[in-house]
């Protein structure tokens, strides 16, 4: 596709061949969770949860790209196991219900099986002109464990 300046430029196409691309570095399997779909109750009395547990509303392959910016400032404090985390999905313009509040899980990360012990929390939810991923701005706080143990 060459570029010239007689020509405009098809982003459109450039888009597609990039999304194609880029999905092919995706190594994890990972779920966005929504946590207002949850209808959890505690009870003191057995020590556990009864009612249904938050629902996964997008799932699929991503990558997790942790960043190497400081540790999070608490007030005048920083916490050094809350990091910021880029996870990118597959492009799809549809997927406006992923917000600020919910978070992921990664079930399936074959080199690095300790991400499956954490919970990201989605801060945003940012995309480029070109769109060829949807990129989810994350924390985690590394002493977290999604599953609850």
């Amino acid at each position: 596709m060459p570029i010239s300046s007689e020509e405009p430029i098809d982003f459109g196409a450039i888009a597609d061949a990039m999304r194609e691309t880029v999905t092919r570095w995706y190594n994890a399997t990972v779920e966005v969770i929504d946590p207002n779909t949850a209808d959890l109750v505690w009870n003191i009395a057995t020590n556990s949860y009864t009612g249904d547990a938050a629902t996964a509303v997008w799932s699929g392959k991503a990558r997790i790209q942790p960043l190497s910016s400081p540790s999070t400032p608490n007030g005048k404090v920083y916490e050094p196991s809350i990091r910021p985390v880029l996870i990118q999905i597959p492009y799809d313009n549809s997927l406006d219900y992923i917000r600020a509040g919910m978070s992921v899980r990664v079930t399936v990360s074959n080199e690095n099986h300790y991400l499956e012990e954490l919970e990201f929390s989605i801060i945003s939810t940012i995309n480029s002109s070109y769109g060829w991923n949807t990129t989810l701005e994350c924390r985690v706080d590394t002493k977290s464990v999604a599953n609850g143990a």
